[in-house]
């Protein structure tokens, strides 16, 4: 359900009162500056500690416009990998002309000697949150005294406040239940969304290599999942409403293929249960940063209580803060995920394999997933092919037996309607016949297994099989 959407009859009879009430906490305290620039001094003297910062307040949390523009090129340069030294932080504010808006660079230096170390800037940093919080109520209160009849529109807003709130550190609300208390609980009975890979409340990712069709099987199963259709081995029993975060593609791009996906499928998505944000359509081309709060809440705002699926595509794209190799930079993500499968929704990554065929960055992302899936080129594979890849389980927690199986997949274009579907089979199949084309082709079975990459054995296997059929005509073991 939407954050903004989840308040009672009650809630909204007291919404006045409450905005008012809480309006008389508002005040630029002396501490407000202060704590700004001791966020900002932490920041410049140990840009390890941005990651900690960016989890608890984002760049329209400051007061001071100053104190804004360094926040936002500290951030940039930490994403860089640029050392934020005075000198670098004061040319590059003024290239971008903004040194003397700041003050110069005496304030830079001030900054640094303000705060003599980074070790209280969470302290800091939730100062500065409480203080954005209190005009923001501020503001809200000013609007309502103005105009008595904003209440439905500031509702909506009051309540993303307070949910960030709540949500901004978990832990410090927790709830404990004895054994027996747990046991009488009732929770909600997963359910599949996409039957077997992708249940409600489950995180998923997918990587593999760029260019290679990460982005046609997001779409695939975003598409399967919203319609209550079919997507390679995988069924969605009933139409679910997914948002789709297209990181990268060109709008053009993105419409052909959905397009085409449209045109090969019998049925359309609900009315609304396909939302997608793609880049083409924001301010300057920039998307979200699910790494900050400021990110995480504008995406929230766009969720709605038929949302059971959200498709990140991809995080290289849209987790943009601090460094990919670094765990404690997915530490922010990975607690938004956590709560949208508190919210019951579930959570699929797409990202990039590494050099080693392994996802790339910090492996603590893997520690959350149910299930990871990598897709690899075969190795027999031609550019003439077009999208093939295997599809690898490489992590998958709720799964067993075929579900886990390995398969080759490929986009065609059936001959017949001229429109696109996707062709599979096992990769055990694959391989059977791999071996007996290269087996005709005067392969040892030695050589076969250097070539496909497999054990020997199984191409022995493959072999045997071969001959007994008399499908290889020639050869040499």
């Amino acid at each position: 359900m939407s954050n903004s959407r989840a308040w009672s009859r009650e809630d909204n009879m007291t919404a006045a009162g409450t905005v008012t009430k809480l309006a008389s906490c508002r005040g630029e305290d002396d501490d407000t500056q202060a704590a700004e620039m001791s966020v900002l001094g932490a920041m410049l003297l140990d840009q390890d500690c941005i990651p900690k910062v960016t989890a608890l307040i984002s760049e329209s949390d400051f007061h001071q416009e100053s104190n804004r523009l360094v926040f936002a090129l500290l951030v940039t340069l930490h994403r860089e990998n640029i050392p934020a030294d005075l000198v670098t932080v004061c040319h590059r504010l003024k290239e971008e002309g903004n040194l003397e808006r700041i003050g110069g660079g005496a304030y830079v230096a001030e900054l640094v000697d303000f705060t003599p170390s980074s070790a209280n800037v969470a302290y800091y940093a939730r100062i500065v949150r409480k203080r954005a919080r209190e005009r923001k109520i501020g503001s809200m209160a000013h609007e309502l005294a103005m105009d008595p009849g904003s209440l439905q529109k500031i509702l909506p807003r009051l309540s993303e406040l307070r949910d960030e709130e709540q949500n901004s550190e978990p832990g410090r609300q927790l709830k404990v239940l004895s054994l027996q208390e747990l046991l009488q609980i009732s929770f909600p009975e997963r359910e599949n969304l996409l039957f077997p890979i992708i249940l409600t409340q489950s995180l998923s990712m997918i990587h593999a290599w760029r260019g290679l069709g990460k982005t046609h099987i997001g779409l695939g199963i975003a598409y399967a999942v919203a319609n209550g259709g079919t997507f390679l081995k995988w069924h969605s029993p009933r139409p679910r409403g997914v948002l789709y975060l297209d990181g990268e593609m060109p709008g053009r791009a993105l419409q052909e293929r959905l397009a085409a996906i449209n045109a090969a499928s019998d049925r359309e998505p609900l009315p609304d249960y396909f939302r997608i944000i793609t880049p083409d359509l924001q301010e300057a081309g920039t998307m979200p940063d699910l790494s900050t709060i400021e990110g995480q809440t504008a995406v929230n705002s766009m969720l709605t209580p038929e949302t059971a699926l959200i498709v990140v595509d991809n995080i290289s794209c849209l987790c943009r803060s601090g460094r990919e190799n670094e765990a404690e930079s997915w530490l922010p993500v990975q607690g938004w995920a956590l709560r949208q499968r508190a919210a019951g929704r579930a959570v699929l990554f797409i990202h990039h394999s590494g050099k080693n065929g392994e996802q790339r960055g910090a492996s603590k992302r893997e520690d959350m997933l149910d299930t990871v899936i990598k897709l690899k080129r075969p190795v027999d594979y031609e550019p003439s092919k077009g999208a093939v890849f295997e599809v690898i389980f490489e992590k998958a927690r709720h799964l067993k037996g075929e579900d886990t199986a390995s398969f080759e997949a490929q986009l065609t274009t059936n001959a017949l309607t001229g429109l696109q579907e996707w062709i599979y089979k096992d990769v055990a199949q694959t391989s059977f016949e791999r071996v007996v084309t290269l087996a005709n082709e005067g392969m040892s079975q030695y050589e076969i297994a250097s070539e496909l990459q497999i054990n020997k054995s199984n191409v022995s296997r493959h072999w045997n099989k071969a001959v007994e059929q008399g499908l290889i005509t020639k050869g040499k073991k």
